[in-house]
């Protein structure tokens, strides 16, 4: 008796399961309750709950997490609904996004990336900046500044290095032909 019923609640039951993939290789996996974050096409960040996944759609519920100063609220919208072409791009490993100035948006303090201070050229920008500071002081300082010398080559060359890679730096994975979104229901 008690197979019949577990059969009878196995078979009817349905759930669904979003696979984000590289290629055939799956990189996560959401189930209901899982918690999403990603792009649209707009580049307005969405990010909650899964709620429902069905055939070519999921649903979510936004969660705003507000801080202040001795407090932190959490904010639930109403549950929201989204097909899988709605999706434009899903943040990096470790990148963080998180409700600031009233939307979701990337995190700037780096989440959990990896060498994300020399990743996204911030170091290299700090530094030559620092350098410039240095010389342009030492220069005042010592009263022989000159402003064609190698050392102020140097740390704009450092601040333009890290320039460049701020802009080749990219938190997001774009779906299309290298990246998917696909949905599975099991039933």
């Amino acid at each position: 008796m008690m197979t019949l019923v577990l059969s009878f609640l196995i078979g009817h039951s349905q759930y669904g399961i979003l696979l984000f993939r590289k290629k055939n290789r799956t990189i996560t996996t959401y189930l209901k309750d899982s918690y999403i974050a990603f792009q649209l096409e707009s580049h307005q960040w969405i990010a909650g709950t899964i709620t429902r996944i069905q055939n070519d759609s999921f649903y979510l519920k936004p969660l705003e997490v507000i801080y202040g100063m001795f407090n932190t609220d959490t904010l639930a919208t109403e549950i929201m609904g989204f097909a899988l072409s709605d999706v434009y791009a899903m943040p990096k490993k470790g990148v963080q996004v998180d409700y600031r100035n009233g939307s979701f948006q990337i995190s700037t303090s780096g989440g959990h990336v990896h060498w994300y201070w020399v990743k996204s050229g911030w170091i290299f920008r700090v530094l030559g900046i620092g350098y410039a500071g240095l010389v342009v002081s030492n220069g005042l300082i010592q009263n022989n500044l000159s402003l064609s010398g190698s050392k102020l080559g140097i740390a704009a060359t450092l601040f333009l290095f890290g320039e460049l890679l701020h802009l080749s730096y990219k938190p997001t994975l774009r779906l299309g032909k290298k990246y998917k979104l696909e949905c599975i229901t099991v039933q």
